[in-house]
């Protein structure tokens, strides 16, 4: 009944509810907007190391980064890509929920760094079974193609190695792409990561 103290005691912990629950969502907004001014800063001013670290140590902080990879600066997206890159090397188990979406975004990627950079992240995290079909074409596609960058080649070798080891049959088709790929015109990084991954596959 309004006017009665169950009643306001009610309608104060709705409130206080609401409060709490936009209290939250501006702190969410404002670490958001951070992330996105210090990415934004010109390179001699940004730490992605101080970065890395406060993600780190404050775990959900890693989504507010993420998000930043699909910002419209590509200064931004390409920044917060590398600072995922970065934490993957110590906490690669924080993006085996996101493999799908990052091989997604690795699909449809048209930036020579970013490619670098999700093929890197894909590559500290565990390979998942059944394997990726998906990345396994695209590392296939892409590893010898001439207009891909020397990392993009050499990660995606790598991590066609990663991926096939679990399918024998795939280890000995690209072992077979490696041994006949003309590598003349390549550079010495790839000649120097086929040449390490044939010896990985005939040990």
């Amino acid at each position: 009944m309004e006017g009665s103290p169950s009643f306001l005691r009610l309608r104060l912990w709705q409130q206080t509810g609401r409060i709490l629950i936009f209290a939250q969502i501006c702190v969410i907004m404002e670490k958001i907007d951070e992330f996105r001014n210090t990415l934004a800063m010109p390179l001699s001013k940004l730490s992605i190391d101080k970065l890395v670290r406060e993600i780190c140590l404050h775990p959900e902080y890693l989504k507010d980064m993420y998000q930043l990879i699909s910002d419209d600066k590509i200064v931004v997206s390409w920044r917060a890509i590398w600072a995922c890159e970065k934490v993957s090397e110590q906490h690669p188990g924080w993006f085996v929920p996101l493999q799908d979406d990052i091989i997604q975004r690795l699909l449809t990627c048209r930036h020579d760094g970013s490619k670098r950079l999700f093929l890197s992240i894909l590559y500290n995290v565990p390979v998942s079974t059944p394997i990726s079909i998906d990345l396994l074409n695209y590392c296939l596609d892409h590893m010898l193609a001439p207009q891909e960058s020397i990392g993009v080649q050499a990660l995606a070798i790598r991590m066609a190695y990663r991926l096939c080891k679990c399918e024998p049959e795939l280890l000995k088709e690209l072992q077979l792409i490696l041994e006949n790929a003309d590598t003349e015109y390549y550079s010495t990084g790839v000649k120097t990561t086929i040449r390490n991954i044939l010896k990985k596959i005939n040990k």
